[in-house]
């Protein structure tokens, strides 16, 4: 997927997608998808009492997606049937184009019914959405909270900054040899600032804001890398 197209979020018809019986061994519980941080044990426990006494719960949402069936929704009405060693459950499935359209729907299911999200969670989703290019307002329909909590996530300024090596660099602690830390820092706080401004269209017409970018764009066309 090209990293800066934008994305937009159509949601599915659910309603429609076809519904069978399928093996449980052979659904995929990819945690990169699923949006909660971890199983609530009591929920899938209570979950499966009410199995046993009768209960009839809505076809769990599988994604199809590269030949595999992906769980977008239902990981605690799934592990109530493991915990109960029973070998089949009635699936929903769809197909999809992308992880990214995996996660969102799998946060829209998740956040609109059962536990609520905690923040971590939340936060966590939004992060992962707006790497996925999703803009403001789809991510307000996908997550169900206002637009003004996705801006103030997104404009909120860093203290650590992780590099694609996974390596942190801290702007408390400067190591010797990492003494562009705050620089680096700063300008990545920059680029979430401007990055939200250009969402809302909303790009200050200044003088001193259009110098700035001025001065910046002289200053990067003088960086280069290493081969």
């Amino acid at each position: 997927m090209n990293k800066t197209q934008q994305l937009s979020y159509l949601g599915r018809d659910w309603d429609k997608a076809p519904t069978r019986l399928e093996k449980i061994a052979d659904l995929i519980f990819d945690w990169n998808i699923y949006p909660r941080k971890e199983l609530d044990q009591q929920v899938v426990r209570a979950y499966a009492k009410a199995l046993q006494s009768g209960s009839i719960f809505p076809p769990i949402k599988v994604g199809l997606f590269k030949g595999q069936k992906i769980v977008v929704d239902g990981f605690h009405r799934a592990h109530s049937r493991i915990l109960l060693n029973t070998a089949y459950i009635e699936c929903s499935t769809l197909p999809f184009q992308s992880e990214a359209e995996l996660f969102a729907e799998a946060v829209q299911l998740n956040s609109s019914h059962g536990k609520t999200f905690t923040d971590i969670e939340v936060k966590a989703s939004i992060r992962r959405l707006q790497r996925y290019n999703f803009n403001v307002k789809d991510i307000v329909s996908i997550i169900h909270i206002p637009a003004s909590a996705i801006r103030q996530e997104s404009t909120k300024p860093i203290t650590i900054l992780t590099l694609p090596s996974g390596k942190k660099l801290s702007c408390a602690k400067v190591n010797p040899g990492e003494h562009g830390v705050h620089g680096l820092i700063c300008l990545k706080n920059a680029l979430i600032i401007v990055s939200n401004w250009a969402e809302e269209q909303k790009i200050p017409d200044e003088p001193t804001f259009r110098e700035l970018v001025a001065r910046a764009r002289v200053a990067l066309k003088k960086v280069q890398f290493n081969a």
